[in-house]
């Protein structure tokens, strides 16, 4: 082993390892005896990796040069776990984070599991003494988010329900919450009565028609404040040694995210 290095750094059966050769030619590989990563631009015996340092340089059967790197979180949200529906990305998940202040040892309500993309973010963040609370309506979607928090190991972290948050919710004194679903306005009710005073939610909206819908349904119920809406951007630079410009194609429009927290309801509140 490298001077340095903990057995944590190293390749081992049963481990993953992000195979990179380039952009276009990465993958998420679960190590196991026998395993085969296949390429265009070679192949790599999976049984060779082991015992390697992450980090470490090899080359595939046509001599091309692969980087054997440890999976952080985003290379399991993009690689790595299955998606049966529409999830929010990076590029939003990164704002609703620091919106709700997520830390650890936080309670978090999310509304709208689907298959566990933002549970995971959720869980990750929270941990080691923190707790998701989920709820999802479809109970095919609760089965593949349960098997993607196992593979990431972040199940014990989180408690999902086959439940309709509309009809209220089972937990109080929640510290924060992401609300993905198509009204949220038929929840407000709920999501006021599971938070803390003074607590954030975040809304995620694909369509304009349901930020006006929530904003006035916000305003009727007179039990938030601090009433925002933004969208997020992301555009990459392309990087090489003959030119550094920006990409022709950016990930644009994936949604909005409306943000509120809970206060004292009031008759002449206003937003």
């Amino acid at each position: 082993m490298t001077p340095g290095l903990s057995k944590n750094d190293i390749i081992e059966y049963n481990g993953s390892v992000v195979i990179y050769i380039d952009r276009r030619r990465r993958r998420l590989l679960r190590i196991h005896r026998g395993g085969t990563f296949s390429s265009d631009r070679g192949n790599l015996k999976l049984d060779d990796l082991v015992g390697l340092n992450y980090g470490s340089k090899v080359k595939t059967s046509l001599n091309i040069d692969a980087w054997l790197l440890k999976p952080l979180l985003i290379d399991y949200l993009e690689l790595g776990i299955r998606r049966v529906t529409q999830v929010i990305y990076p590029k939003d998940l990164g704002l609703i984070l620091v919106l709700l202040g997520i830390a650890p040892g936080l309670r978090i309500l999310e509304i709208g599991v689907g298959t566990g993309n933002t549970t995971i973010v959720l869980a990750n963040s929270i941990r080691p003494d923190g707790h998701v609370y989920g709820y999802e309506i479809r109970e095919e979607f609760l089965r593949v988010a349960q098997t993607n928090l196992e593979a990431l190991k972040l199940n014990q972290y989180v408690t999902l329900k086959l439940k309709d948050a509309r009809e209220g919710i089972d937990e109080t004194d929640i510290d924060a919450a992401v609300v993905d679903i198509p009204d949220p306005w038929n929840v407000l009710d709920s999501l006021h009565n599971a938070l803390k005073w003074s607590a954030p939610a975040v809304f995620f909206l694909p369509t304009m028609n349901q930020i006006l819908k929530l904003f006035e349904a916000v305003n009727r119920h007179r039990g938030f404040t601090d009433i925002r809406c933004c969208e997020v951007f992301l555009r990459e630079i392309e990087l090489s040694s003959e030119s550094v410009k920006p990409s022709t194609t950016m990930v644009g429009h994936t949604g909005y995210i409306m943000y509120a927290r809970k206060v004292f309801k009031y008759s002449n509140a206003k937003a």
